[in-house]
């Protein structure tokens, strides 16, 4: 049976820069990095822009080239699946059936796309993007699309919708709430959001769901999708169907070796560690205790992946001198000419104030409050100096009682800074 100091579980921007930041911490640990995939660790971001539209060099991906892993004697396994782990006994089981001990364990093990299983979901035509692989398919297919159609209208849809505009493909979003991105804005702007696609060419079709994919099949007995009958009693013409409806965490491997899970996260400290000393999680399935936010919150984005696989990696390492995350979770999303930032949890509102009118040009912020106190700020074609001090009220947790002062736009954001009350004498 083979031994490492540490053993990381995937291979995506968490256990990635989990393996960086150990070999920085400690550069002559024994050191595993354990990945489903057939590639070194890349970044996914660009899969749904970019590179699907072919202005991104594939190699570009990748965090970093095999000599690195080489030379930082970081150990990769590819195409191997963890099918168990015994947290008391520190043993992983590969799905060869050889067995890995550990002294410390990270747990990066991601997310995987949501299915939908109606008629037709076997179709030829009918994607899902999130590996490389994925996004090679889309473009290929993309090559000899004539009609598009989109399921979920969530920020990837958005965003797969917007590339294949640029591509020039009619293209139909398909998406069962009353309108775009309904789980994180709020209806007004998602209305003027769901306008400004239509006005680009890119057809909305909310408040409705996929009921079939219907089939076409060719002389050759090839059965691929030629539409999409919805549960509205429509049918959208698409000889290419790409689904964008969320992800489900990986987090059966831990629940099985009887970690916490909830919510299908791995419950993980401030530091993020499991109840079981010495075995981590981060990334996109972790559910982690946020100071900041004095609660649990499970992001699926760059930002936290990336801080939370750092963070880890050192703490896997230092011991005694651990640090809590306290980072303000941070996405960005590119749709057309939007440029959106959201700092924050986005979850938890009950007030949404806009400071700015909703325009292209000048763009606009929306400040989320739960019960007078700012959670979160999203941020339309802002520029970074008023970006960064919209973020800076987010992560102080100002309190106010009347929200509403935000939207004033004689006042500098810098003022607001120390609340409501301070704000009066500035």
């Amino acid at each position: 049976m083979q031994h490492f100091d540490y053993v990381i579980l995937g291979g995506g921007l968490a256990g990635a820069h989990a393996a960086f930041s150990i070999r920085k911490k400690d550069p002559q640990s024994s050191l595993l990095v354990i990945t489903n995939e057939p590639h070194l660790p890349y970044d996914r971001v660009p899969l749904s822009k970019d590179y699907l539209i072919g202005k991104l060099d594939r190699q570009k991906l990748f965090l970093r080239k095999e000599e690195f892993y080489r030379g930082s004697k970081i150990e990769i396994l590819l195409r191997r699946v963890v099918t168990s782990l015994d947290v008391s006994n520190r043993i992983v089981v590969l799905d060869e059936g050889s067995e890995i001990s550990f002294r410390k364990l990270l747990l990066a093990t991601g997310g995987r796309p949501k299915r939908i299983l109606i008629l037709g979901s076997d179709l030829d035509g009918v994607y899902y993007l999130r590996t490389i692989e994925d996004s090679d398919r889309l473009k290929a297919a993309s090559a000899t699309a004539k009609d598009v159609a989109i399921i979920g209208g969530g920020f990837i849809g958005c965003e797969l919708a917007s590339a294949f505009r640029k591509l020039g493909h009619p293209t139909t979003i398909v998406e069962m709430g009353p309108y775009l991105l309904n789980m994180a804005l709020d209806e007004e702007t998602c209305l003027w959001i769901g306008n400004y696609l239509k006005e680009n060419g890119v057809e909305v079709k909310a408040g409705s769901s996929a009921q079939e994919f219907v089939a076409r099949e060719s002389e050759t007995g090839e059965r691929r999708v030629q539409s999409v009958r919805t549960t509205d009693g429509g049918e959208i013409p698409a000889s290419m169907v790409a689904i964008g409806i969320g992800i489900s965490p990986n987090s059966e491997l831990a629940s099985k070796a009887g970690l916490k899970v909830d919510r299908g996260g791995v419950v993980v400290n401030e530091h993020l560690e499991t109840e079981v000393e010495g075995i981590f999680s981060a990334g996109d399935v972790a559910r982690f205790f946020s100071p900041l936010f004095e609660r649990h919150l499970r992001v699926e984005h760059y930002d936290v992946a990336v801080g939370h696989g750092m963070l880890a990696g050192e703490n896997m390492v230092v011991g005694d001198q651990r640090r809590s995350y306290r980072d303000i979770p941070h996405f960005f999303s590119y749709i057309l000419d939007l440029k959106i930032n959201a700092y924050g949890d986005l979850t938890l509102r009950d007030r949404v104030v806009r400071r700015g009118s909703l325009d292209m040009e000048k763009g606009f912020f929306q400040f989320y409050f739960n019960k007078g106190r700012v959670e979160a700020v999203v941020a339309v074609n802002k520029k970074w100096e008023e970006i960064r001090k919209a973020r800076d009220l987010v992560s102080l947790r100002e309190d106010f009682p009347d929200p509403s002062i935000l939207s004033d736009e004689t006042r500098d954001l810098v003022s607001f800074v120390g609340g409501a009350e301070a704000s009066r004498n500035k």
